[in-house]
């Protein structure tokens, strides 16, 4: 019965020096904490997609009369974003102060551009325009030009556009025109 009193007290106190080391093990020093990251927001950027309507202000010039006319009107358009390229389309209508009368003149223009950066979008226009034939006006146009949009706001663009036109009707009163516009845009 010796021997089996040796062997049960030998067990014993070999698995009482085991647990001893396992809780010896659980005292550790913990590793040092690993700082996070700090988050930064970049944002997506100003969102060119969808609808937009706005207004502008500028100048066209007859190149046969050689008179420059004031123009204040507004536009109203769509455009989709592909990356850094941008599609759209857009209808205006101006109303041109010419000296002594005033008559309208309206286009319809596609747009197509680069985003220079997340803000700055330039862009080629073409398109068709047409005075409404009207007794003092430039008549019908094949548009062909650009600009520079800026996006000021989250929902707000500021552009300037320059645009040349190739007279289409013929007629005794027709030129080819320059128009200069500066406007500003709201996005929906």
């Amino acid at each position: 019965m010796n021997s089996l009193k040796t062997v049960a007290l030998a067990a014993f106190l070999s698995t009482t020096a085991l647990g001893g080391a396992f809780a010896a093990d659980a005292i550790g020093v913990p590793a040092p904490a690993v700082p996070a990251a700090p988050v930064y927001d970049a944002g997506s950027g100003f969102d060119w997609n969808g609808f937009y309507a706005g207004a502008s202000a500028g100048a066209a010039n007859d190149i046969d009369a050689g008179e420059t006319d004031w123009t204040l009107g507004a536009q109203a358009g769509v455009n989709s974003q592909f990356d850094f390229f941008l599609v759209g389309a857009e209808v205006a209508l101006e109303g041109v102060f010419d000296d002594p009368d005033m008559y309208a003149y309206g286009s319809a223009l596609a747009r197509g551009g680069v985003l220079v950066t997340e803000e700055l979008l330039a862009y080629g226009a073409v398109g068709y325009g047409t005075d409404f034939d009207a007794a003092n006006g430039t008549g019908d146009h094949i548009l062909a030009g650009g600009g520079l949009e800026f996006a000021a706001t989250d929902d707000v663009s500021i552009r300037g556009q320059y645009l040349y036109g190739w007279d289409q009707s013929g007629d005794a009163t027709s030129s080819d025109i320059h128009k200069f516009q500066i406007g500003a845009n709201f996005h929906f």
